[in-house]
């Protein structure tokens, strides 16, 4: 990042004032003597220079990752890490032999990261490039639509509970299967908001603050898709008992509706939804520790109270969906 103290200097015998761009900048984004800048006021008297053409080419985010370790949950964490972080093109090698197991491991992965693609391999390296990304202005359309997403995903569980335990363990094994490739979009949106914190795309509405709040609400949504998650895996070994699902059915609803007016308050910036879901939140949590009280006396109850301990993650997440809603500009 570039932060330095220029002098404005007189040109000619006009009274414009100029001030020279830094080398570096004009390096890194190929600003020639005819290029186009957008010149932006913004807030307490500075300015923005946005060059016109350098956000549909920006220069690639390169980086060698050299494999200690080959099992599936290392390399998950090294390919999410540097795809959010904005890395364009990934060459992975390692000392040992790739083996087919590690390959399939590799493959899985990068399907998971939504741009990504295995260009090239040998027996002991991998390249993995970035092949497509998210315009400026599609941003805040992806992040709609991955919040349209985390709703469906619960009320879908909801459903399967409603539908009986015959059908329980059907829907709770779509819904992880679905749940996977939602997980690919919140990293998708990461990764965009990521680099318009650096670089600033053509059309993108938001303010620098503004871009780090979103960041915080798609991982929001991340906490509350992976709650959903656990839910259906453990659906998926057992079901709650006749008598209490309609218990968990409850829980459910109740943290999805509060869940609801939180992405609209922070979506339409809307200050008396967020005194809503604040204001719910304590109501709901003192509903659970009541329920709580009836469910431990209850037999094979383990479920019923995985999904009230869950219901309680997702109510933390959604307050910290509404408290963002707070800071965003009007």
């Amino acid at each position: 990042m570039i932060d330095e103290t220029r002098k404005a200097i007189q040109w000619g015998r006009s009274k414009t004032l100029v001030v020279s761009l830094p080398r570096r900048w004009i390096k890194k984004y190929a600003i020639e003597p005819d290029s186009q800048l957008r010149i932006q006021e913004a807030t307490e008297g500075s300015l923005r220079i946005t060059p016109l053409q350098i956000s549909e080419t920006p220069s690639e985010k390169m980086a060698t990752i050299r494999l200690l370790e080959q099992d599936e949950t290392t390399l998950t964490t090294i390919l999410e890490t540097y795809y959010i972080v904005g890395y364009d093109q990934l060459t992975i090698e390692s000392s040992r032999r790739l083996n087919e197991p590690v390959r399939k491991i590799l493959n899985k992965i990068v399907n998971q990261l939504p741009g990504y693609e295995i260009l090239e391999t040998t027996d002991r390296r991998i390249v993995i490039k970035g092949v497509s990304a998210i315009r400026g202005h599609d941003i805040m359309e992806f992040v709609k639509m991955s919040s349209r997403t985390t709703i469906e995903l619960i009320e879908k569980l909801i459903s399967g509970l409603r539908a009986g335990p015959d059908l329980t363990e059907q829907m709770a094994n779509e819904l992880i299967e679905d749940s996977w490739r939602q997980r690919g979009n919140y990293l998708r949106a990461q990764r965009a908001l990521r680099k318009a914190m650096s670089i600033r795309p053509p059309g993108l509405k938001l303010e620098t603050a503004d871009v780090f709040d979103t960041a915080y609400f798609v991982l929001q949504l991340s906490n509350i898709h992976e709650n959903t998650q656990h839910i259906a895996e453990a659906l998926t070994r057992r079901q709650p008992p006749d008598d209490q699902a309609k218990i968990a059915v409850a829980a459910l609803a109740k943290v999805c509706d509060n869940f609801k007016k939180a992405i609209s308050a922070f979506l339409q910036r809307n200050q008396e939804t967020v005194r809503q879901v604040l204001d719910e939140i304590p109501l709901l949590r003192q509903w659970k520790r009541q329920t709580e009280t009836i469910v431990d006396v209850m037999e094979d109850s383990v479920i019923t109270q995985i999904i009230l301990d869950r219901m309680e993650e997702m109510l933390a997440y959604n307050s910290g969906i509404a408290k963002t809603a707070l800071l965003l500009k009007t």
